[in-house]
C-alpha cells in the first residue's frame, strides 16, 4: 500500500543554517523567525501553587531533559551541519525544537537559498559528559509558521519537562534560558527576566533578557521550578542590544493539539535538481520523505515568460490579457498560485461550476466567502519547486482563456466542452512516460486495465492515473453528488466549491453522469516522480476528508439507475 501524505500548505520560512556552501562545511544553527499550532505535556500555572523544587534538582531535571540537537543536510554539492536545542516533552521520545533548527533550507550570504537533498538529525542527552548518548532522531512534525517541529527518538524518556501557563507568567518574573549556544556540548544555564508578552506581525512571543546565542534556538526558556514557560526561537539585535524572544508554552501546548495535518509541508531538493514537496503523513506516526525543491521567485519566474506583467501589491503580480482578463500570479504557502476574480457567484451556477472543472485542463473554480459574498475565483496551484517559466505562462494562459469561456456560457443547460487547444496535446509515448514515473516515484500501483494505473491507499482510496491529451490525469471518484434533491444538491455544489478553496493542488469536479471526482492534471512535460506522489497522496486525503464532510454517497447509476 501507499504511504499518505499529508496536504500541501505552506513552505519552510525559518532557517536551520547560515553559511556558505562547501563539502563538509561546518554550521551553527541560528535564530529565525515565527504562529499556533499532543504528546502527553502536564500543564501546570506559571505562577507557583506547589511547593518550589530546589535548584540542584531542578537543574538535574534540566540536565536529564534538554538536548543538543545535531543536523546533517546533504546537498547535490556537498555536505553542511549545524544544531540547535531542543527538550523531552513526554516520556516516549518527543522532543520539541525549533522548525529552522531542522530546516533544509539554508540561506546563503548572498541572499539565495539552498535546499537540501536529505538531513539527518541526532538528538544528544548528557552532551560532553561521560553520560553522553546521542540518537537518531525522527522529525514527525514540523511548522514554520509556528517555528515548532516535534522530533522522535526511539528510547524511553522518563525525565521531561512539564508546560507552564505562559500567560500567568508576569513581568520581571525570573527564567532561565537552557541549551547550547555556538554548538557547545555541554549544557548552558542563563539567568534573566520576562520583560514583556509581545505581540509582533501577528504572532505572540514572550520577550526576555537572558543571553542566548546560535545554538540557544530550540531550547527551553524555564521559570523558578523548571517548567517550560516558552521555546527560544530568535534575538532581534539592533545597534546598542539585542532582544531575545521566545515562542509562549501556550502556543507549543496549542500546536501539539493541533491537526498535523495543518503544518506545512516540507521541502527538499531532488538529487536531479526537479521535484515537489514532502508529503509528511499524520505527524503522530512519522512521515515519508519525497524529494522536491524549491524554485526561484514569481518575478523571476514571470520574466522569462515573455509575458507582459507588472507588481500588483506585496508579491502578486497581474498578467493583463486583450480580452480583458487579468491574472494574478503570486507564491502562497509554498505553490504557485494563478488566479483570476471572477466576482460574485450568480445564483445557481454552482453546479455549472463544477461541471466546467471537469473540461479544465490545469485549474479550478472555486468560491470564498468576503464579507458574506460569495466570490467566485478560477486558479491553479502548483508546488514552486516544479515550476518553470513556460509552465507559469501554460497556466496564465489557461487562466484567461477559461475565465472568458466560463463568462461567455449562458446560463442555460448548454454543457461545456473540453477546450482540446488549451492542452498540449498527446504523444505515443506519453504512457510509457506515465508508467516509469510510477515506477520511479516509489508509489505501489497495478494496471487497472488498457488506458489506467490504479494505486491503492490504505484508507480504502483508489487513485487513478492515465493520459489525456498530453496531460497526466490523476483522479479519485468520492461516489454520486450529495443531496436528496435539486435544491440540497445546490447548496451542497456551494461547499464543495468552498472544499476546492482549500484543496492545495486540486478540485473536486461533476463528470458526465454527474458523479463527483476529485482530479488533477499535469501537462507530461512539467511532471516529476515526486510530483506525481504528493498528487497521488493528496487525492487520497482530499477523498477521505470528502467523504468525512459530505459522506460516502453511492454512484448516480446505482441509486438512479443508468437511464
Amino acid at each position: 500500500m501507499s504511504d499518505r501524505g499529508a496536504r500541501l500548505s505552506a513552505v519552510m520560512r525559518g532557517a536551520a543554517i547560515i553559511a556558505v556552501l562547501a563539502p563538509g562545511a561546518m554550521l551553527i544553527g541560528c535564530p529565525g523567525p515565527p504562529e499556533p499550532g499532543q504528546t502527553g505535556t502536564t500543564v501546570t500555572p506559571a505562577g507557583g501553587g506547589e511547593q518550589q523544587q530546589s535548584d540542584d534538582a531542578v537543574l538535574q531535571k534540566l540536565r536529564d531533559a534538554v538536548v543538543l540537537v545535531e543536523v546533517e543536510l546533504t546537498f547535490r554539492d556537498g555536505t553542511a551541519s549545524g544544531s540547535g536545542t531542543g527538550f523531552v516533552v513526554n516520556d516516549q521520545g518527543r522532543i520539541v525544537t525549533n522548525a529552522h533548527v531542522v530546516s533544509p533550507e539554508m540561506h546563503l550570504e548572498d541572499g539565495t537559498t539552498q535546499v537540501a537533498v536529505s538531513r539527518k538529525v541526532r538528538a544528544v542527552f548528557h552532551a560532553g559528559t561521560e553520560q553522553e548518548k546521542s540518537y537518531d532522531a525522527e522529525v514527525v512534525r514540523e511548522n514554520s509558521e509556528v517555528d515548532l517541529a516535534l522530533l522522535k527518538v526511539d528510547t524511553a524518556t522518563p525525565t521531561f519537562l512539564e508546560l507552564a501557563d505562559s500567560d500567568a507568567i508576569p513581568e520581571t518574573a525570573e527564567i532561565m534560558v537552557c541549551g547550547h549556544p555556538l554548538g557547545l556540548r555541554e549544557i548552558s544555564f542563563r539567568t534573566g527576566t520576562v520583560s514583556a508578552h509581545r505581540h509582533f506581525e501577528g504572532n505572540t512571543y514572550l520577550e526576555h533578557d537572558a543571553e542566548a546565542d546560535d545554538g540557544n534556538s530550540g531550547g527551553p526558556v524555564v521559570d523558578s521550578q523548571g517548567r517550560v514557560v516558552g521555546v527560544h526561537t530568535q534575538t532581534m539585535i539592533s545597534r546598542n542590544m539585542s532582544t531575545k524572544w521566545a515562542i509562549p508554552s501556550n502556543v507549543l501546548r496549542d500546536w501539539l493539539a493541533a491537526d498535523p495535518d495543518n503544518d506545512p509541508p516540507v521541502y527538499f531538493a531532488s538529487a536531479s535538481g526537479g521535484g515537489a514537496p514532502i508529503a509528511g503523513g499524520s505527524a503522530a506516526t512519522g512521515g515519508t520523505a519525497q524529494a522536491g525543491s524549491a524554485a526561484s521567485g514569481v518575478e523571476e519566474l514571470l520574466a522569462a515568460t515573455g509575458l507582459t506583467y507588472d507588481h500588483f501589491e506585496g508579491g502578486t503580480y497581474e498578467v493583463p490579457y486583450d480580452n480583458d482578463v487579468t491574472v494574478y500570479a503570486e507564491e502562497f504557502d509554498g505553490l504557485l498560485r494563478t488566479y483570476v476574480k471572477f466576482g460574485e457567484l450568480p445564483d445557481g451556477s454552482a453546479f455549472r461550476a463544477l461541471r466546467f472543472n471537469y473540461f479544465d485542463p490545469v485549474g479550478r473554480f472555486s468560491i470564498n466567502e468576503e464579507d458574506g459574498v460569495d466570490n467566485l475565483y478560477w486558479e491553479a496551484q502548483v508546488p514552486m519547486g516544479v515550476v518553470t517559466p513556460d509552465y507559469l505562462r501554460d497556466l496564465c494562459n489557461i487562466a484567461a482563456n477559461q475565465v472568458e469561456s466560463f463568462h461567455d456560457l449562458p446560463q442555460s443547460d448548454e454543457e461545456p466542452t473540453t477546450p482540446t487547444q488549451l492542452y498540449p496535446g498527446a504523444r505515443d509515448s506519453d504512457y510509457d512516460t506515465l508508467a516509469a514515473m510510477l515506477d520511479e516515484s516509489g508509489l505501489t500501483y497495478e494496471v487497472f486495465d488498457e488506458d489506467n494505473f490504479k494505486i491503492p491507499f490504505d484508507n480504502d482510496v483508489d487513485v487513478y492515473a492515465n493520459t489525456f491529451n498530453g496531460v497526466v490525469y490523476i483522479h479519485a471518484y468520492t461516489g454520486g453528488i450529495p443531496g436528496d434533491d435539486i435544491d440540497e444538491a445546490e447548496r451542497l455544489a456551494l461547499d464543495m466549491l468552498r472544499f476546492n478553496w482549500a484543496d492545495p493542488i486540486g478540485r473536486v469536479s461533476l463528470d458526465d453522469d454527474y458523479d463527483v471526482v476529485w482530479e488533477c492534471q499535469v501537462p507530461v512535460n512539467y511532471l516529476t516522480a515526486d510530483y506525481l506522489y504528493i498528487v497521488a497522496n493528496v487525492a487520497a486525503e482530499q477523498v477521505e476528508e470528502f467523504w468525512g464532510l459530505f459522506g460516502q454517497i453511492p454512484f448516480n447509476s446505482e441509486r438512479f439507475g443508468d437511464s
